[in-house]
């Protein structure tokens, strides 16, 4: 059975699993609780512990659980699982880099810290940006490694806008270096972000010291609708003044 904990951060969905998990269990306890997470949460942070009781999935809980992650893949910001059972380790250390929110495991014996993790404060993150709304404009300022969750707040702000004004104008990249990824997940934020948002912006201006990312512009033009180009560090007014062109 699944059964949701009650002792946890209204953000936070936490669920113990125990005895025979069934694909019933899903259908009425555990889809019901993460769907009613997302209607007050963009993102869930879901808290997931088998305890010693816990035996295993019937074959349809198991299907049940594929669906699941298949349709809210996205969905969840930071997963922490707790358990001693060695085949859930094992499938989450192989597959937990494919889920693009945070994914830890935890002994049973660090219940507590699993659950200050889940927890926390969301990261105010490496990556700050402005939106010129007058100019149509979007500036970036990666500060340090960025993090998955830098693409969530940046899409939070910018999706209304360009929902009402059907794109951007553009979008200044202003960093001397790029500072890399946090992790994987970060990695895989930004991708989709790219792939989201590249054809409702017309131009990308990249204000750069670094060699390599100076050279982007003439990759890019493979892979974004937008046109693309670099600018020295010393050339932030040309650059801001080509991507507000209507």
């Amino acid at each position: 059975m699944i059964e949701v904990m009650t002792d946890l951060p209204e953000r936070v969905l936490g669920l113990k699993a125990s005895g025979d998990v069934t694909a019933e269990d899903y259908k009425t306890v555990l889809v019901p609780a993460v769907e009613e997470q997302l209607t007050r949460h963009k993102k869930v942070r879901l808290l997931y512990v088998f305890g010693e009781e816990f035996k295993g999935y019937t074959g349809g809980a198991a299907w049940e659980d594929a669906k699941v992650g298949m349709k809210h893949l996205t969905s969840f910001e930071r997963v922490a699982v707790v358990t001693d059972v060695d085949w859930i380790e094992n499938v989450i250390k192989a597959f937990g880099f494919a889920v693009p929110g945070e994914v830890r495991v935890f002994d049973d014996d660090d219940l507590e810290a699993a659950r200050q993790w889940i927890s926390e404060p969301p990261s105010q993150g490496h990556l700050s940006f402005d939106l010129i709304e007058g100019k149509g404009v979007l500036v970036l300022h990666p500060k340090g490694e960025l993090e998955a969750a830098d693409f969530e707040r940046v899409s939070a702000e910018i999706d209304p806008y360009i929902e009402k004004a059907g794109g951007l104008n553009g979008l200044m990249i202003d960093a001397e270096h790029f500072p890399g990824w946090d992790d994987f997940a970060a990695f895989s934020s930004h991708m989709r972000f790219v792939r989201e948002h590249h054809s409702k912006i017309r131009r990308v201006a990249i204000v750069t010291a670094d060699r390599i990312v100076s050279a982007l512009p003439r990759m890019a033009s493979r892979f974004v609708d937008a046109e693309v180009r670099a600018f020295a560090m010393g050339e932030r007014d040309e650059a801001l003044l080509w991507v507000a062109q209507s």
